[in-house]
């Protein structure tokens, strides 16, 4: 039991966390308190996810704080010390023998994480990523509830590009294109399907605005692909009304919606951290006009995107909050799939490099014998790990200070 924290250390704690709170907020705005309490406790019930499967697979756990720092509060139930500290920068959980590198008292070995089978190991290794997943999926499934999901098959023509054979044709904002070249276009992906292979040909398209029909003879743009090519160009964007599902549907397309973000937040990870993508990365602190790779949304062109820091995330965060709830519902359902995706990869000290080696150790295993990664050996990749994390934040804080991205 460590002794209680003075009465009169905790009120100047109290104050300065306080304090701190109301300097984010004059400094930033209410948002930005949002943003920054939204993460904490995203945060938090990560490291709960961890707790929960801990307690469940029978394993000890001592600590579970909020924040980081010196205590503000704290209570002991059991063999569990519950508290909040003076630093709002999220939350861990601390549990017996994570590594073989811990000294334990012999008494609590058998509850130590490192003593227990493959399976309950991997539980707890993959409950702060599932829990993340767990609330995008959650919050998928209460948009489409509730605010409604885009209708493929009921787009509209959301802006016409000046110029274009759109443009020349009268196209207005609102209008539905139902056919090119005889050939029905009920989805987006059909009218460029069909677009994209008459460049030049005379064709019919027929238009609907406000219930009426009318049919154009127009001579189809073109432009040219990347492989030297010419292909269809009309000119138009599109916009899908949204259209509120029930629960069971709602559920299955926020399963299926998860996985196609899964999958982009993986491809993301992967194109940073080549060398091609760190050397474009660290290129841009330099040269902020020159080519970049990342892996977090901003606004523009592709190639625009790039990693940005906790500052430029929160930011975001608070541009999507005042445009509405909805916005912001949607920034936290991808932050939570990429911390999710990003706390899997298979190196120490994140949660993937605990699955590595539980994994490693699993298939090292022969006969009824266990075997033991040595955990010193991993030291030294572990810190590089570290150096990387740490300086790749670094340079995306100077980057989001002085060049932060027009997210609109």
């Amino acid at each position: 039991m460590r002794p209680p924290v003075a009465d009169g250390d905790r009120l100047v704690r109290l104050l300065l966390l306080v304090g701190a709170v109301l300097a984010l907020g004059l400094l930033g705005s209410a948002a930005t308190i949002i943003v920054v309490l939204s993460f904490v406790f995203m945060l938090a019930f990560h490291e709960l996810g961890h707790y929960l499967a801990a307690r469940w697979t029978g394993m000890q756990v001592t600590e579970f704080f909020i924040g980081f720092g010196p205590r503000l509060w704290s209570v002991q139930r059991g063999e569990t010390e519950y508290g909040i500290k003076a630093i709002p920068a999220g939350a861990y959980v601390r549990i017996t023998g994570m590594s073989n590198l811990e000294s334990v008292d012999p008494v609590d070995e058998h509850r130590t994480y490192r003593a227990q089978t493959y399976p309950r190991r991997m539980a707890v290794a993959l409950a702060g990523s599932a829990t993340h997943f767990l609330v995008a999926v959650a919050l998928l499934a209460t948009l489409m509830g509730m605010v409604g999901r885009p209708d493929p098959l009921s787009w509209t023509v959301s802006e016409v590009v000046a110029g274009s054979t759109a443009d020349e044709m009268g196209v207005q904002p609102g209008d539905r294109i139902l056919s090119v070249a005889g050939v029905e276009t009920p989805g987006f992906d059909a009218f460029g399907r069909v677009v994209r292979v008459v460049p030049s040909h005379t064709v019919d398209v027929v238009v609907e605005r406000n219930g009426i029909l009318s049919e154009h003879t127009v001579v189809m743009g073109e432009r040219p692909t990347p492989v030297g090519t010419m292909e269809g160009f009309f000119g138009i964007g599109a916009e899908y009304p949204l259209t509120t599902v029930g629960p069971a549907e709602a559920v299955t397309g926020a399963l299926g919606q998860f996985v196609d973000l899964l999958f982009i937040s993986v491809e993301g990870l992967a194109r940073f951290f080549t060398p091609g993508g760190l050397a474009g990365f660290v290129g841009g602190a330099v040269d902020s006009s020159g080519p970049d790779t990342g892996i977090a949304v901003a606004s523009g062109t592709p190639e625009d995107a790039r990693m940005l820091s906790i500052y430029g995330v929160a930011r975001l965060g608070g541009v999507a909050l005042e445009t509405g709830l909805a916005n912001y519902l949607w920034f936290l359902i991808l932050v939570n799939v990429f911390v999710g995706v990003f706390n899997l990869v298979p190196l120490l000290p994140l949660d993937g490099g605990h699955v590595a080696i539980a994994t490693y150790e699993r298939l090292r295993s022969r006969g009824g014998r266990r075997y033991t990664a040595d955990a010193a050996k991993l030291i030294p990749l572990t810190w590089a790990v570290v150096t990387l994390l740490v300086g790749v934040a670094l340079i995306a804080l100077y980057r989001d200070i002085v060049d932060l991205p027009d997210f609109g």
